[in-house]
């Protein structure tokens, strides 16, 4: 399993849920994030800057990848496609203003696909279960969410324009 965007909320999630399903995952994040995300469960990390990051990413997984998680939305969809296994799959989980070229060459040569998801999609059936799995995740593996700053709820403002403005590496929790 590729995790792109490793270092982030979802894809740090992804890392340690693909890795306790007995998955070999390789992600990518800056480097900062690397530690963390081997601590997860990551086999590899690759710093997504790297300006060779196909060809690390072809040696870390020379057969491709089965399942590509895209949590950031920013990679080259050609690239992403080309580093699927034979019957490998896309999940499309972020990038909505995109506008990438489909590969369909890549596509159909591989016997490939590309799905979305998008949680707000989700049946109540369907986040109940996935409740269920992140309680599981939380209480058997060592993936806690990252938390940037606690802040009183007086300070609503102040957190709606540091999430606006981006940049912060994990929630922001807002408290009585």
């Amino acid at each position: 399993v590729y995790v792109g965007g490793g270092g982030g909320n979802v894809g740090s999630a992804a890392v340690a849920l693909a890795a306790g399903a007995g998955a070999r995952v390789v992600s990518t994040a800056r480097p900062g994030d690397h530690d963390r995300l081997r601590d997860l469960g990551a086999a590899e990390v690759v710093d997504h800057r790297a300006p060779d990051l196909a060809d690390r990413l072809r040696r870390a997984a020379p057969g491709g990848f089965d399942v590509h998680l895209d949590t950031s939305g920013r990679g080259g969809l050609a690239d992403a496609v080309g580093l699927l296994a034979h019957g490998g799959r896309l999940v499309a989980m972020a990038g909505m203003d995109r506008t990438p070229a489909l590969p369909v060459g890549r596509l159909y040569t591989r016997d490939a696909s590309i799905v979305g998801f998008a949680l707000s999609n989700a049946s109540a059936t369907d986040l109940a279960a996935a409740a269920d799995g992140v309680v599981r995740l939380l209480t058997g593996t060592a993936w806690r969410p990252r938390i940037a700053d606690r802040l009183p709820l007086s300070r609503a403002a102040e957190a709606h324009r540091r999430l606006e403005s981006g940049g912060l590496r994990g929630r922001l929790v807002l408290h009585p």
